[in-house]
């Protein structure tokens, strides 16, 4: 933008040449009595160029601002306009700019001297702008947001004034918007704003946990959730044991020993439920199925096949399946895994006839999956039944070589041509 408005000034005095005025040479002083040449003013001047130019000089050499209304020339005027007001600081005289580009430069020029309001005086959409943000107006970022909850919380943050969440008509969103208003100035005070104690623990506990402070987890309401926060921060699973109500003490050692994959500290655990949770939980975090064989609560056997499922699905190893005891959980396991793996051979482990046909059914016909896969499976048919499909999703008639039975063969080279 001061190069634009340099650039102009520069033009202008080509155009006008050298803004001195040179008067007339002196006439030769050998005659007695002869009175002195007067120099033209410029209103005298015939030549509108001449008298721009001296109107120019006038203006500026004499500091003289009238002088710059005088001048004919638009490009000329503005210049002459365009200096005085960045001299005098006066965005006034921006407004007798003609034109529009170089008087949106002088106000932008202005406005960090004068103060934000010049910049709402900028035609220009985009300089007008860039005017405001340059000068930490950030009201800008929500003019296109539509009336409502980000709308109000933009122009809190915009103006550092929490205050404005209360144009909000619904006491949710208010306390929405003072915990988003908090964090967003990083400020934990504010957190005692929301009416909702709920709100309020949640946005301690995340400052707690953001500034590693335990003290500011003592003042979540909620004892199990100040007890969470504080083993979390202090990394000291003794303190569960603070809490008086048994459940909650297990559920606090649950939570710690799952985050921490340390699975002996689940036989600390005293109720079962808590405990195989806590044995799933570290046992599908560190992928380590071994885990599960602590599980022993025998009237709840199938905790143990929850735990070798979820570790069976995530390691995607379909060995696995065959720990669980339930049978349709087995196959269900199986089959989950010989999905997700694009693996058909996989369904040859289910040992339900009608639950394996349709395991290599959906893994064939609606998945994709790679040829060398048909190589593992033990059952002939649906080996050359996977050839087959394959060649014909592929549209290649070489993977047919591996189809066993000829009639089928035939079939398969004739539909993956």
């Amino acid at each position: 933008m001061k190069l634009r408005i340099a650039i102009f000034m520069l033009v202008a005095l080509l155009i006008f040449g050298c803004v001195s005025y040179t008067p007339p040479a002196e006439q030769p002083t050998n005659q007695t009595n002869v009175t002195p040449v007067t120099v033209l003013s410029c209103a005298e001047m015939k030549d509108v160029v001449n008298g721009d130019t001296c109107y120019y000089n006038d203006a500026i050499t004499k500091n003289n601002l009238t002088s710059c209304s005088f001048i004919f020339s638009t490009q000329l005027r503005d210049s002459c306009n365009l200096i005085f007001a960045i001299e005098l600081n006066d965005s006034s005289l921006c407004g007798r700019i003609n034109v529009g580009d170089t008087r949106d430069d002088c106000y932008h020029t202005l406005a960090p001297r004068v103060g934000i309001a010049t910049c709402n005086k900028i035609e220009s959409n985009s300089l007008r702008r860039q005017c405001r943000l340059e000068l930490g107006d950030d009201t800008v970022y929500c003019e296109n947001m539509t009336a409502g909850y980000d709308s109000k919380l933009c122009m809190a943050k915009a103006k550092g004034n929490y205050s404005i969440c209360l144009e909000l008509n619904n006491i949710s969103l208010i306390d929405n918007c003072y915990v988003d208003f908090a964090k967003n100035k990083g400020s934990y005070p504010l957190c005692n704003l929301p009416s909702d104690s709920n709100l309020r623990d949640d946005c301690f506990k995340y400052f707690a946990f953001l500034e590693s402070n335990s003290s500011l987890c003592e003042k979540i309401s909620v004892v199990y959730q100040k007890y969470l926060c504080l083993t979390r921060i202090t990394n000291n699973y003794t303190l569960c044991n603070e809490l008086t109500d048994y459940l909650q003490r297990d559920s606090c050692l649950e939570v710690f020993a799952s985050e921490h994959m340390n699975s002996s500290l689940c036989s600390n655990i005293s109720t079962h439920l808590y405990q195989d949770r806590c044995y799933t939980n570290v046992a599908f975090k560190s992928r380590n199925a071994n885990i599960c064989s602590y599980i022993t609560c025998y009237e709840c056997i199938s905790d143990k096949d929850i735990c070798y499922y979820q570790v069976a699905n995530v390691t995607a190893d379909v060995s696995l399946c065959s720990r669980i005891s339930d049978l349709l959980k087995r196959d269900n396991c199986i089959l989950d895994i010989a999905k997700s793996a694009h693996n058909p051979a996989a369904c040859s482990n289910i040992e339900n006839t009608y639950r394996k046909s349709t395991c290599f059914t959906i893994v064939m016909y609606n998945q994709p999956y790679a040829p060398s896969t048909c190589d593992n499976i033990t059952q002939q048919t649906w080996k050359d039944e996977c050839y087959k499909n394959a060649a014909i999703k592929n549209k290649n008639s070489t993977i047919c070589n591996s189809v066993s039975d000829q009639f089928l063969k035939k079939d398969c080279i004739r539909d993956s041509v």
